[in-house]
């Protein structure tokens, strides 16, 4: 993004300060320019989305806080079930990409398979249906649900670490997608401990947004 289209907003479809945080952090590593990054939570009411009825009241409140930064040069929605991009993007007021659609390309990228490493039961079968909308059903070798829930991870991520290195280095062949917004800032230390290609939906939105940029 060049110095006119210099804020990027990262929203975060739940309540939780601490994960967004995490977000701001890894949004401002991988920006790395004089790109002003803004990390808000919408004000959704929900502290972790863990279920498809909350992607639906999560969407609402991902738009409302889009619409506060009229003039933005983007927006990442920061939720890996893509709560709110569709509404977002139909304002018309910058690019907007979410973590779901922008990091399952990325981890297909090429024709490659990949899996996912995420949080939550419930979500599994989204995440199998987003996978087949973007046609990338057949690239999809697994999706790997970790046995703690949001709340515990964001809690301690220093704690879950070792069972999220275990089912890295349990994956199939391929590259493997960290599904989820506590996960942001990990995928580099995964990756150098595991020796596996790993990414975060983060790195992915922003470089998306990134990209519409440059054409427009």
């Amino acid at each position: 993004m060049n110095a006119a289209r210099g804020r990027l907003v990262i929203v975060n479809p739940n309540t939780n300060a601490r994960v967004t945080l995490w977000l701001a952090e890894e949004a401002r590593r991988v920006a790395r320019t004089a790109i002003e990054v803004i990390a808000v939570n919408a004000e959704s009411g929900i502290e972790a989305i863990e279920t498809p009825e909350h992607l639906e009241i999560a969407a609402r409140a991902v738009a409302s806080e889009v619409a506060k930064h009229r003039g933005a040069s983007g927006a990442v929605v920061a939720g890996f079930g893509d709560p709110g991009v569709e509404e977002a993007q139909a304002l018309g007021l910058m690019p907007v990409a979410g973590l779901g659609k922008s990091g399952m390309s990325a981890a297909a990228l090429g024709g490659r398979r990949f899996s996912i490493v995420t949080l939550g039961m419930a979500m599994r079968e989204p995440i199998l249906a987003k996978a087949a909308s973007l046609d990338l059903a057949s690239q999809l070798a697994e999706v790997l649900v970790l046995p703690f829930s949001i709340a515990e991870m964001v809690r301690d991520r220093d704690a879950a670490l070792a069972e999220i290195l275990r089912a890295v280095r349990g994956c199939q062949d391929g590259a493997v997608l960290l599904g989820g917004a506590p996960f942001a800032g990990l995928a580099a230390g995964i990756a150098l401990e595991t020796r596996r290609i790993v990414l975060d939906g983060v790195e992915a939105s922003i470089e998306t947004v990134e990209r519409v940029n440059r054409i427009r």
